[in-house]
């Protein structure tokens, strides 16, 4: 008699369960965004035939399968213009997000041309294919010591073309006399 309870109850157990719905356990997903190198203190050169072209400096740069994450960083790009004279434009940012030629900064953004142009701003996207640089927010800075705010930037850098919306330009006009 027990083991025809035990078989009966066994028979309920496997049809109970059998019937019964199951939850699917969704498995952790392997293609994660996980970090494929960390570097601390980096230093990254960009060489051509010519000469270096490039020089990325971070405090902490991460590279991901599909970017690169940079925190403290700056951005020096040597040129020689039609003058032949060299030009250096460093841009500084607190993050740096690099997608194949294109860079974004943002927080506490800051260009610099030179010793003659700065340009401060949240936000600056640059494409290092096209050597163009643009922002949707407000901007600040100054051009031969000369005061300059606006809005929505694009700076051309290679025809050191500048357009800019709801711009305000203060020349510093010292007078000479004799």
């Amino acid at each position: 008699m027990v083991i025809r309870i035990f078989v009966f109850v066994l028979l309920s157990l496997s049809i109970t369960g059998y019937f019964m719905p199951v939850e699917q356990r969704s498995k952790r997903n392997t293609n994660e965004d996980r970090p494929l190198l960390t570097f601390v203190d980096s230093t990254m050169y960009t060489l051509n035939t010519n000469s270096m072209n490039r020089i990325i400096f971070t405090k902490e740069a991460i590279r991901y399968k599909d970017r690169d994450l940079m925190y403290d960083g700056s951005l020096m790009l040597k040129s020689i213009d039609n003058d032949k004279q060299e030009i250096t434009d460093t841009l500084l940012a607190d993050l740096i997000i690099k997608r194949e030629n294109n860079f974004k900064f943002i927080n506490n953004v800051q260009f610099t041309r030179n010793n003659y142009m700065t340009l401060n701003t949240d936000e600056l996207l640059y494409n290092a294919e096209t050597k163009i640089a643009t922002n949707t927010l407000p901007f600040e800075g100054t051009y031969f010591n000369n005061y300059l705010e606006g809005e929505n930037m694009y700076l051309d850098l290679n025809k050191y073309y500048m357009n800019a919306l709801k711009t305000h330009f203060e020349i510093d006009i010292e007078k000479k006399g004799n």
